[in-house]
């Protein structure tokens, strides 16, 4: 990946490092930019555009005429987009549609002139090696069965411990069924059945977890999030238990087609493939029983991406760049998240409710109140936490990291929405709180800058709470300060102490503080 360097006049280093993907599959055509796909895997353009390339694949084995004219427009407003932007870091795939389609190859030789790119028609494993890979980014200890549904066929890979151990190819994509006369016979189910029951390795061992990878299984998937009025509007990461979406795909595999008109929350372009999606879902459940089917919006684009092009860059790597990335997203040119972390991080050693990953995430996602409303501050700084584009969170995850920065902006007696504490363990919350309070201390002794943060040593002994402040800086310790110091010594069930040079003052309790012998003001 070529990279350019510039440099603006603070002397920063600035990387130009975006990069494309356009995927062109039997029902659309998406196209994704990333500013830097090593530091951040959640693109900043994401479009798509039904074109029904595949429509009625399997009786005329050609291209559908109308799809191949839409998709050349398409194909062109994506190209002029990519040219304008001075884009030219490009990778085209494409899948089962131009895999079978005899009349492929002059649609394939246009479009490659049209972008002077090659375009990359993956194999049936390939597929199913790209989406696997996909899914590895977007999740920590991916382990089961990933299952990437397209418009033309069905890909399925085993993950073992990060390994991809089997994969296949089957030809049961919602648009294929749309249009194929098994539909019509009524035995779907047996025909599903079978291609499944031919793949052994599938019901040879039982997964722990099904991925679900593709456009349809995600509609399928939000509209069961609304209907049950899930708090995290996310569909990435969203869990279900066996029994519980066993019972919804069998429900909305029964769906006629008046019966789809009334369905809400989803594109009108995805409804005709649910109950289709739904008895696909439900016959590979009845064959590899996992215990979770999760929902997941990386997939083979991610994957083709990752697999060429950052195969040795380590997981340690992507979660530092990306806390970079982020920070300068938000306007921490200084990284000064770093400073906040160092600070605080004494006290949270060996938190196993809210781990080093959080910890650092919390002190970038906390900055983020620039131009908020002073009012509003606290739930706003929370909403935009919880929706942070980052990849491998778990909606528990999420709920934790923006609780502590909810808590950061307002005192800790506030609590947002009953719902979303609902995910959370009493630990969790305590521990949430106890970080919200430590950034919320350590903002206060920033002002306009951390060399306080650098200065200042917090850490706790026994069942104290140590604030270890330089002599000279003794003034800094207002009653603002006082306070803040006084609620993290609180929540964390510690006495609160203050050190100033080789001088300790203590008080008896937190309530004693402001008579102890701690300045009162700046």
């Amino acid at each position: 990946m070529e990279i350019k360097v510039f440099k603006n006049k603070q002397n920063l280093k600035l990387k130009q490092a975006k990069l494309a993907v356009i995927d062109i599959g039997s029902n659309s055509i998406r196209m994704l930019i990333y500013d830097d796909f090593s530091s951040s895997r959640v693109p900043f353009f994401n479009e798509k555009a039904v074109c029904e390339l595949g429509k009625n694949l399997d009786k005329s084995r050609k291209l559908h005429k109308s799809g191949v004219e839409y998709a050349y427009r398409v194909l062109k407003r994506f190209s002029e987009i990519l040219n304008v932007s001075k884009i030219s870091n490009v990778k085209i795939i494409a899948t089962a549609v131009l895999r079978e389609a005899t009349d492929a190859q002059p649609f394939v030789e246009n479009i490659e002139t049209l972008f002077k790119k090659k375009i990359e028609i993956l194999s049936g494993e390939e597929e199913a090696l790209c989406s696997a890979e996909g899914v590895k980014i977007g999740f920590d200890n991916v382990d089961g069965l990933v299952a990437d549904l397209g418009g033309g066929s069905l890909e399925l890979a085993r993950v073992e411990n990060g390994d991809i151990t089997n994969k296949t190819s089957l030809p049961l994509g919602v648009l294929r069924l749309l249009n194929n006369p098994i539909v019509k016979k009524r035995n779907l189910s047996k025909y599903i059945k079978k291609l499944l029951r031919d793949e052994k390795w599938l019901s040879k061992k039982k997964f722990e977890n099904l991925y679900l990878v593709g456009g349809t299984w995600r509609a399928l998937f939000k509209l069961h999030l609304f209907q049950n009025e899930y708090p995290v509007h996310i569909i990435h990461q969203y869990s279900v238990n066996y029994d519980t979406i066993s019972k919804f795909v069998e429900k909305i595999s029964s769906f006629n087609k008046a019966k789809l008109k009334t369905v809400e929350y989803i594109s009108k372009s995805r409804t005709p493939y649910l109950p289709y999606s739904s008895i696909i879902l439900g016959e590979i459940m009845n064959v590899t029983n996992p215990k979770n089917v999760i929902c997941s919006i990386s997939g083979i684009r991610e994957g083709s991406l990752a697999k060429d092009h950052f195969k040795n860059v380590d997981d340690t790597q992507v979660f530092e760049k990306s806390l970079e990335f982020i920070a300068k997203k938000r306007g921490d040119l200084g990284l000064t998240f770093k400073k906040y972390y160092d600070f605080i991080k004494p006290v949270f050693d060996g938190n196993e409710h809210f781990n080093e990953k959080l910890l650092n995430l919390a002190c970038v996602l906390s900055h983020m109140d620039w131009g908020l409303g002073a009012f509003q501050k606290a739930e706003l700084v929370f909403q935009e936490t919880l929706n942070t584009p980052l990849l491998r969170l778990s909606h528990k995850e999420r709920i934790q990291i923006a609780l502590s920065c909810y808590w950061r902006y307002c005192s800790i007696k506030y609590n947002p929405k009953m719902e979303y504490l609902t995910f959370l363990n009493n630990n969790e919350i305590f521990s949430s709180k106890q970080v919200g309070a430590a950034l919320r201390f350590a903002n206060s002794l920033t002002s306009i800058s951390t060399i306080f943060l650098e200065e200042f040593k917090l850490y706790k002994r026994g069942n104290a709470l140590f604030l270890k402040i330089p002599s000279q800086h003794q003034e800094i310790i207002s009653k603002q300060v006082t306070k803040k110091f006084k609620a993290l010594a609180r929540e964390l069930f510690l006495e609160p102490r203050v050190l100033y040079s080789c001088l300790l003052y203590t008080s008896p309790s937190p309530r004693d503080l402001s008579t102890s012998r701690m300045p009162s003001s700046a």
